[in-house]
């Protein structure tokens, strides 16, 4: 058991890469209609207590987030509350916003190029297209009819997660397009980021493969 606890730690990155991509793809592993959204949530923030295995306090904040997940979870299956879901969007966005910062730290501290490395990368990435596309929901929570061509209920959530993926990868298919002024300066932001991050980060990789030896 210890020496499974031991390699988690060691692998953390690998672990949290593994379990974004499970996030975004495991609903598919199931039939239509059978929705395991909460789960795969649930395993993320999983990932993430292993990623703050070290920082007691930063456990407990995650432990506090899955409590308050769940608590809105099964709330909002018994009872439709729009309040409940502008809170459990904005708690969405805090953890990840609290790991990402952990990636982004870790990235600039590491020293060598190495799949602890590539998985940080990619982790920081895929988390900061995921908060792009939960702050595209909470704006339309807020105001609905902010964003064009999209469906009712649950679908619109995940149309939206698709569109945070393709404004922050700054593809543009249009199929989705910001109406309301608040979308569309939030849908600058977030392709300017998602611009940002990539140049600035292939960077930082290359200056570290260059010089594998450097201090920061």
């Amino acid at each position: 058991m210890h020496s499974l606890l031991k390699l988690m730690k060691h692998r953390k990155y690998e672990i949290l890469l593994g379990s974004l991509a499970l996030l975004l793809f495991g609903q598919l592993l199931f039939p239509s209609g059978f929705d395991i959204q909460a789960i795969l949530m649930i395993q993320n923030i999983i990932a993430g207590l292993i990623l703050f295995s070290e920082n007691k306090k930063m456990r407990a904040l995650l432990v506090g987030i899955l409590a308050c997940i769940l608590s809105l979870e099964i709330y909002s299956s018994f009872y439709q509350w729009r309040t409940g879901s502008f809170i459990s969007t904005g708690i969405y966005i805090l953890y990840f916003l609290t790991i990402s910062i952990k990636v982004y730290v870790d990235i600039y501290r590491t020293k060598e190029v190495t799949s602890k490395m590539i998985s940080a990368v990619f982790s920081g990435f895929i988390m900061l297209a995921l908060i792009s596309g939960l702050i595209f929901s909470l704006i339309e929570l807020g105001t609905p009819g902010s964003f064009s061509n999209l469906p009712d209920g649950l679908q619109k959530h995940q149309d939206l997660q698709y569109f945070g993926f393709v404004t922050t990868l700054t593809i543009g298919y249009g199929d989705i397009t910001p109406i309301t002024v608040i979308a569309k300066k939030a849908t600058i932001l977030m392709g300017l980021l998602g611009n940002f991050y990539s140049v600035f980060v292939i960077g930082i990789v290359i200056g570290k493969f260059l010089n594998p030896k450097q201090e920061n």
